[in-house]
């Protein structure tokens, strides 16, 4: 009989026992080589762009390697806590019930528009599905708790601080810092770490998009607000304090509106979670550090806005000093009031704090201040005080702005492919392959803008459901355990990762945040550290025994379940392992090709054609690198005319186009193939085939218009009078689309951008008045005709169009002796063309 395990103590005789990983009083090696080893992860990650899933290959390797990075973590993880897991009670459960999330990619990969885009949102997931498992048996352990707490506010400072040497001009410096370990930058330079668009400059850091790194400092500003306001040592205070000031005026640099937004929204929310004393604490703490950033907002403005024009080493000093100065002030006072405000309003409402209803008024009254703080900014000259980029960007915070009209749209296209897809969804990457298919008007955006309905168009009913019920049970979980914890230490000490993952899940409800791997870590790391904190009660209630004191250890041992889930976690490791090296390797290979096709120097075709191939016997159905080898195949071929190459390159396209049937890339070079191989109506007819799926694309609609009229013109030279008039029509019903397309447009709401050019051009109004007149509708023909008709022939649309302008007047027995006459100044040939085509009859 072994001894009984009592608090944090257990003895030679209880080695058996399934000690939690709470008890443990140390960390092996493995813990700390774990702990180590995500450190190093969440320095790298964030300087591959935020790991962003942009759906395309300049994105895709460091996400593969991240696969990587999380394949290997998890054996650590696994191996390290293999002994302490138990599984049977309502905390570890979530280790596996966070593994039904790429299961629903799984399932929705059997029916995915994309196959290639799925494959890869499964291994995003994955990735998400492990750092929360780590999350939750890593974190139960307090020091190494701890530890990672100050990991991610420190990594949080190395962003926040790059971000600003290069708002400061010194963007050689900064890429120097890590062009040694990011593919980002370029000549010597991270790109886009300050972005330029049509609002001016704005700060993006390393995440190249300024609204996600709004949401991440959002997120982080929380959390470090939550530390320093918590930090018991003078250190600890004033360097939580000091950084107060740069997240603050990051936010305000990004120049989101949806950060400005959702801020004070999740503020008022979290601080219903806190007793009344720190309630105080929090707004008093946060309302110091921003009126020191508002009174040096403007001059930092200033200073970067002309060091990102011309560098100046004296001022980008200055603007060094001013930051850093403004920040100290901060720091003292945040120290200041963690000394003798924070204490004092401990002792004057420690009586109100008790009140069951205490911790609703601040955040009413906040409500109320930040309702007229609002209307201060937005409706008084007050915004004047403001820098002028900042204050055009709050007076445009409206419901009638062009942001929050295209995201309205956003919301409503991605609707209409879940009716469509409404059982498993469409399989990961479905948005941003078949949006054009669905959008009302022509912008370009491969996210939808919310992570909840793209993750419903990705998945389903089914998938949106099994997320919903997984945040629902952690997050109600969660905050049971957080209101019955009686040990304040274990109970703030897992808050940290409630702030992270609620800012940011808020805000994703306004943009794409989670498309960012990085991000996406981050939040399921914290929910992950959420579950860590719920109390560890047993899923099923069996009768102790001697051998045991606590029902979920002796569940675990009789039932082999925490021996069962680290061999499924072993292998879903490795497995994830070999695929993800796997594709490191395909996507090597690809962008070898594209940087030998790219460059200046003469490449044999071998040698080119080398790469592809390792590339597509990994991945067989990646679009861009089937098409990239096709176009090889198609250049070959018109330098040796010999047909095999454009048999292979359309066998390739076809294999391709079975599991990437939305793929614009494949199709245009499948049409390109068909044109090559003198095959005009297999071109046509696959351009009018697919017509719906890019709706609003003009180029489309110019190509399917002119090959409409080729392939109605040869059926008429082959006396195929069906086949002419059926290809005319086809032409008539796109451009008749088109011009109900740009009526459309004129509907949009005022506020709202239309996005790419969608207009119907002269070229696009001759093709169609030739297919009218070849589909019988002479007088339509005639009219259209006349309507872009010009006096200068020596151009020569416009010569073409008074021929077949007088060609269907011919036909109608009718003359316009005057472009006739101008026509045949030109060209005095085209009187055989006006008397064949006019008399002909069909």
């Amino acid at each position: 009989m072994t001894n009984q395990v009592y608090g944090n103590m257990y003895n030679e005789s209880s080695k058996k026992e399934r000690i939690s990983i709470e008890q443990m009083n140390s960390g092996s090696a493995l813990i700390w080589t774990l702990v180590s080893a995500l450190i190093i992860f969440l320095i790298w990650a964030p300087f591959q762009q935020g790991l962003f899933n942009g759906q395309s290959i300049d994105f895709e390797k460091p996400i593969y390697w991240a696969g990587v990075w999380a394949a290997a973590l998890l054996l650590l993880a696994v191996v390290a806590f293999f002994k302490h897991m138990r599984i049977a009670n309502k905390r570890e459960i979530t280790a596996v019930g966070v593994w039904l999330l790429p299961l629903t990619y799984i399932l929705s990969s059997f029916v995915a528009v994309s196959h290639y885009l799925a494959m890869d949102m499964i291994l995003v997931m994955g990735i998400s599905a492990i750092f929360f498992t780590i999350g939750v048996f890593l974190l139960q352990h307090r020091s190494a708790n701890r530890v990672m707490r100050a990991a991610l506010l420190w990594t949080t400072y190395l962003i926040v601080i790059y971000g600003f040497i290069n708002w400061f001009g010194q963007r050689m410096f900064a890429g120097s810092l890590v062009g040694w370990f990011s593919h980002v930058v370029s000549n010597g330079v991270y790109t886009d770490a300050v972005m330029t668009d049509s609002n001016g400059l704005r700060l993006t850091s390393v995440f190249q998009y300024a609204n996600t790194y709004a949401a991440f400092l959002m997120a982080m500003l929380f959390a470090v607000l939550f530390t320093a306001s918590r930090s018991l040592k003078l250190y600890d205070r004033l360097i939580h304090g000091f950084m107060l000031v740069p997240i603050i005026l990051s936010i305000a640099l990004t120049l989101s509106r949806g950060g400005l937004v959702m801020l004070p929204i999740v503020f008022i929310v979290l601080l219903l979670l806190l007793k009344p004393t720190q309630q105080l604490v929090w707004i008093v703490n946060l309302a110091v550090s921003a009126a020191i950033s508002f009174i040096v907002l403007q001059p930092i403005t200033d200073m970067g806005l002309s060091l990102n024009q011309v560098y100046n080493g004296a001022e980008a000093f200055k603007g060094w000093a001013l930051l850093i100065g403004a920040s100290a002030v901060n720091a003292a006072l945040i120290w200041l009031s963690g000394r003798y405000l924070q204490p004092l309003f401990e002792r004057k409402f420690e009586k109100w704090s008790a009140r069951r209803t205490a911790s609703l008024w601040l955040p009413l009254g906040g409500l109320v201040v930040i309702a007229v703080l609002a209307f201060l900014l937005i409706g008084t000259g007050l915004k004047n005080v403001l820098p002028d980029n900042v204050r055009t960007r709050v007076e445009n915070i409206n419901f009638q702005q062009h942001s929050v009209l295209e995201r309205i749209t956003f919301y409503k296209d991605s609707m209409k492919m879940v009716a469509d897809y409404p059982i498993l969804g469409g399989g990961g990457g479905a948005w941003a392959v078949m949006y054009e298919k669905y959008q009302n008007n022509p912008y370009i955006s491969n996210q939808t803008h919310n992570y909840f309905l793209q993750y419903l168009d990705e998945t389903g009913i089914v998938g949106i459901l099994v997320l919903l019920a997984f945040l629902v049970y952690v997050f109600y979980q969660y905050l049971r355990s957080y209101y019955r914890e009686q040990d304040e230490e274990k109970k703030h000490g897992y808050f940290f990762y409630f702030l992270i993952a609620f800012s940011i899940l808020a805000h994703s409800l306004l943009d794409f945040n989670m498309s960012y791997v990085y991000v996406s870590i981050l939040v399921f790391f914290s929910l992950g550290g959420m579950a860590a904190a719920i109390e560890a009660v047993p899923l099923s209630r069996v009768k102790k025994t001697p051998e045991s004191a606590n029902t979920d250890t002796d569940l675990a041992k009789r039932t082999g379940i925490p021996t069962l889930y680290a061999t499924c976690a072993g292998v879903v490791a490795v497995v994830l392992l070999i695929f993800s090296g796997r594709y490191v390797a395909a996507a090597g290979d690809a962008q070898e090709a594209y940087a030998l096709l790219q460059g200046t120097e003469q490449r044999s075709y071998e040698e080119v054609r080398e790469p592809l191939d390792r590339a597509l016997k990994i991945r067989p159905t990646d679009p861009t690198t089937v098409s990239q080898l096709a176009a090889v195949l198609q250049s070959v071929y018109s330098s040796t005319q010999d047909a095999n190459y454009l048999n292979e390159a359309e066998a390739l396209l076809l294999k391709a186009y079975e599991r990437e049937s939305h793929s614009k890339a494949i199709l245009n070079q499948l049409g390109a193939i068909y044109v090559s191989k003198n095959e005009p109506e297999k071109s046509f007819r696959l351009l009018a085939d697919n017509l719906d799926k890019f709706n609003w694309d003009m180029s489309w609609y110019e190509q399917v218009i002119g090959q409409a009229v080729t392939a109605s013109y040869l059926s008429l030279n082959a006396g195929d009078t069906e086949a002419q008039k059926a290809a005319a029509q086809i032409g008539i019903h796109t451009y008749n689309r088109m011009l109900a397309g740009v009526e459309h447009l004129k509907t949009l709401p005022e506020g709202q951008l239309q996005g790419r050019d969608f207009t119907v051009t002269s070229m696009t109004t001759l093709n169609a008045g030739k297919a009218m007149f070849l589909n019988g509708q002479t007088e339509e023909a005639a009219a259209t005709l006349k309507n872009i008709l010009t006096d200068d022939f020596a151009n020569t649309e416009n010569a073409d169009t008074a021929l077949w302008y007088l060609i269907a007047l011919k036909k109608l027995g009718q003359e316009d002796p005057a472009v006739y006459n101008k026509l045949m100044d030109v060209n005095s040939s085209v009187k055989k063309q006006i008397d064949e085509l006019g008399s002909s009859t069909f």
